[in-house]
């Protein structure tokens, strides 16, 4: 199963401050729900703290295999499983369609090093937003295969692009 990652990063790279994401993208997050969750039997890997930053009325992600990936015995609650490693994850999400990395930056960063990525559906998003989170480079074997038109959400711009090796 390849791995895909979803994930949006302001001009510096940045994709979080203070635990949250540092702008409302509601164009965004619609894209991600649709791609996400596509005919309900794909699977979301997410580090704990993205786990946390999602408002608890939203969790777990509906209609997908929610997996967090955590070093704590957590009970996370029915329908979520807890993985001790990415590979433990990967696992967990075999048989379903499509497997999704959602964040945070160490659980990118292991994905981005993980012989069975593939996908990086970046959004781009306009400006630079003080972040304190960081997306972690490409390796070089990526390149932009595919790049949206430009879009704006309250006055900030964004653009939706795919990477692949």
């Amino acid at each position: 199963m390849k791995l895909e990652l979803v994930v949006a990063a302001d001009e510096e790279r940045g994709i979080g401050k203070g635990g949250d994401l540092p702008w409302k993208l509601p164009g965004d997050m619609a894209f991600f729900r649709r791609l996400t969750t596509g005919d309900g039997d794909n699977a979301v890997i997410m580090g704990r703290k993205t786990w946390d930053s999602i408002p608890p009325r939203f969790r777990p992600l509906k209609k997908r295999r929610n997996i967090v990936l955590t070093r704590q015995d957590i009970d996370f609650g029915d329908g979520v499983i807890s993985a001790s490693s990415l590979d433990e994850a990967l696992a967990a999400a075999e048989g379903g369609h499509r497997c999704f990395v959602i964040g945070g930056a160490e659980i990118y960063r292991l994905a981005l090093a993980h012989p069975h990525v593939g996908v990086v559906h970046l959004t781009e998003v306009e400006g630079a937003f003080g972040c304190d989170t960081f997306l972690p480079a490409f390796p070089a074997c990526f390149a932009c295969v595919e790049r949206g038109d430009r879009q704006e959400d309250d006055g900030t711009g964004y653009r939706f692009t795919r990477w692949a090796s």
